[in-house]
């Protein structure tokens, strides 16, 4: 299993859809209708009566718990549909938001009676939600002209503003105004939940007796808010909305299980037969060791009070890494980039402008709209200059085989094969990394002219650009000549000479052990790998946690690995401040029944641990001043066995940067966890599991 082909969430395209409502159901802004036709006097007494939609496909809508019915009932015909979630335990500040699918029942029970336990909701239908989205839109746009807000997934990504002369606009992140300075950015999460909180005062206002709402805008998905439980919950309604789907079809898996037996245990062992055996070994190595690994307990002793210390020596500990990792320093400059909407554009203009060759390499390209567009660039490029692409096969295979979480463009027809695509339409050079025994290249390195690099945790996928939490630093200087090198070795290895290529192009090139002097604007740069045989990048984290004395601050979605978890504990009880980042929602199967397993050890053991409002994919730990980030993740996967690259820092200035533009910023807008959360067997299950992958 890799993290980022996992079965992937339903939760952002529901969410986006939700949010349209404040724009593609009612056309222009301008063109809204006043609010001032809506009022208590004109709302009818029968909740079921609410939604002046015909009669036919206006629900009585009942809850109970943690389950929701509709009942339409027309001259002819009766349908009940149905949902159920699971129970909303990760805290959220206000509003937990959680999402549902709705699907007929063959047997439609009758009404519930009065005193069955079931609940009905006030059905605000279109006339009158029409009024709410219009009032909504003119708190949610900032009221000092010239400010905005980001609405990250909503059509893509837009930015919403007062202009000038104080009317409130629309327009995509790329577009911005020059005279707009974006004040907050809302996750897809933080804009349920505040559209969630703001409706609230709008609802008890002309409703001052209900609690339980549905809301039905017209030919769009339905929310159901319930103010006495304080939970938002997304309905995926089949009458309202038809996905457009990337099936899984037959020739599809029969690719996919091809690749895994014909080409990952066939083709790559005869032209790598030296790495997949080491990968095997390694595999069998690491299995065993992690099986004998340290458990999550609880604390024997109390937890000390804070008591941090001076930080690390950062000279005495980059001579230790220098020392035991086999790893060096090298000059660059770093760019923090923090979402899709900074990377994305900045680098499809490096795209543009390329000179001589584009060098990517990358775990998932994924063939949505967003994939497709950076293919096209490619493919356009490739007329000029060389272009070189090396993906993952499998994680791409299973990316490309999922259904897309957020609306495409109308029209979009994904290509049956992303690599197939960039193949046939241009002069791009395709080549894979064949998974032998399950491993993964799951590095993002991005070259453009040799001159400019990206590393991080973002692929090419909607994901990465609309809906989730990441970062990618980009890089420039003489350690860019490095990265190409390395790029280099891995382009040769994944060709048909393999393991011969790749050892005639190491053995043509032996590292200088010098510490180069800086140039102004540059700062030390050390790339941590994991690599089969060489896993720098795992000692360091562990070797960091073990020598932190003032603070560690620690984001990452797959903190599987318990010996990462039980280091942070153990740092914790040395006094150090110790605060974790986790997501509220996840990619990977049982992956936060995991986490909600960690967060409480973690509690328990007196660390800070905060969940993020949606899905991070960020990767980066701060220990001391010493900042760590790009592709890998805190489990066994990417410290032992996947195919890795990170980089790492002690230039104060950096750290600052991202301790300001990161971690203080999310430890603001996400929630931190004050009490334990109830666990059940299923949740210790998957985070013994997990805590192999």
């Amino acid at each position: 299993m890799v993290d980022d082909t996992a079965q992937r969430s339903r939760v952002v395209c529901i969410t986006a859809q939700a949010l349209l409502w404040f724009f593609a159901s009612y056309g222009p802004l301008q063109a809204l209708e006043p609010a001032a036709g809506f009022s208590p006097e004109a709302t009818p007494e029968k909740p079921s009566a609410l939604a002046p939609v015909p009669a036919p496909l206006t629900p009585r809508v009942f809850v109970r718990g943690q389950n929701v019915r509709f009942h339409y009932h027309g001259e002819e015909t009766s349908l009940v549909f149905h949902a159920e979630w699971d129970a909303l335990r990760v805290p959220a500040r206000d509003f937990k938001v959680k999402v549902a699918s709705l699907k007929p029942l063959r047997s439609p029970p009758p009404i519930p009676a009065a005193n069955s336990g079931w609940r009905e909701a006030t059905v605000v239908g279109a006339q009158h939600w029409r009024a709410l989205a219009h009032a909504l839109i003119e708190e949610l746009a900032p009221a000092t002209p010239g400010q905005g807000v980001y609405l990250q997934s909503v059509l893509g990504d837009a930015v919403l503003f007062r202009d000038l002369d104080g009317t409130v606009d629309r327009v995509a992140f790329e577009e911005t105004p020059a005279h707009v300075t974006i004040q907050h950015r809302y996750s897809w999460k933080d804009a349920v939940a505040t559209v969630a909180t703001r409706l609230e005062h709008h609802l008890r206002l002309h409703y001052p007796e209900r609690t339980l709402f549905l809301l039905l805008p017209p030919g769009d998905r339905v929310t159901l808010l319930d103010l006495d439980r304080r939970r938002c919950v997304l309905l995926d309604h089949p009458l309202h909305h038809q996905t457009e789907t990337l099936a899984l079809t037959l020739p599809y898996a029969a690719q996919g299980v091809g690749s895994l037996l014909v080409e990952g245990h066939g083709c790559a062992f005869l032209k790598n037969p030296v790495s997949s055996v080491l990968r095997l070994g390694n595999l069998g190595v690491q299995t065993v060791l992690n099986l004998v690994g340290p458990r999550l307990r609880q604390p024997r002793a109390a937890v000390p009070p804070l008591d941090p210390a001076p930080g690390m020596d950062l000279d005495a500990w980059e001579a230790w890494l220098d020392r035991y990792t086999g790893t060096r320093r090298e000059p660059g400059g770093l760019r923090l980039l923090v979402n899709g909407e900074r990377f994305f554009p900045r680098f499809e203009q490096a795209l543009r402008e390329a000179r001589r060759s584009i060098h990517l390499m990358v775990g998932i390209f994924d063939r949505d709209d967003v994939a497709v567009r950076i293919a096209d660039l490619l493919i356009d490029r490739s007329q000029e200059v060389e272009v070189r692409v090396i993906l993952d096969q499998l994680s791409t295979l299973a990316a490309g085989a999922s259904s897309p979480r957020t609306p495409m463009p109308e029209g979009f027809s994904p290509p049956p094969s992303i690599r197939a695509y960039l193949n046939d339409q241009g002069s791009v050079q395709v080549r894979s990394f064949l998974n032998p025994w399950l491993s993964a290249e799951h590095s993002k390195l991005l070259i453009v002219d040799g001159e400019r690099a990206w590393i991080g945790g973002m692929n090419f996928g909607r994901e990465y650009r609309y809906e989730w939490h990441d970062l990618m630093v980009e890089v420039e200087g003489p350690i860019v000549t490095s990265l190409e090198r390395a790029f280099r070795r891995s382009w040769d290895h994944a060709g048909n000479l393999g393991d011969l290529a790749y050892a005639a192009r190491a053995l043509a090139h032996v590292t200088s052990t010098e510490y180069p002097p800086l140039a102004a604007g540059e700062v030390p740069i050390r790339r941590l790998p994991t690599r089969t045989t060489w896993k720098p990048l795992a000692q360091a984290i562990t070797k960091s946690l073990d020598q932190a004395r003032n603070y560690v601050y620690l984001q990452n979605p797959y903190l599987f690995d318990n010996r990462v978890v039980t280091r942070l504990a153990r740092a914790r009880h040395r006094g150090v401040d110790v605060r974790v980042i986790l997501p509220s929602r996840i990619d990977v199967i049982g992956g936060e029944r995991s986490n909600l397993v960690t967060a409480n050890y973690l509690l328990q053991h007196g660390v800070r641990v905060f969940f993020y409002p949606g899905m991070t994919h960020v990767k980066a730990v701060l220990v001391d001043d010493w900042a760590c980030l790009g592709s890998a993740n805190f489990n066994h996967l990417s410290l032992r066995l996947n195919q890795e690259l990170n980089l790492a820092t002690s230039d104060p200035g950096f750290v600052q940067e991202l301790r300001e533009q990161l971690f203080e910023r999310d430890f603001e807008r996400a929630t931190e966890l004050t009490e334990p959360l109830s666990l059940g067997w299923v949740d210790h299950l998957f985070e013994l599991v997990l805590d192999g992958l």
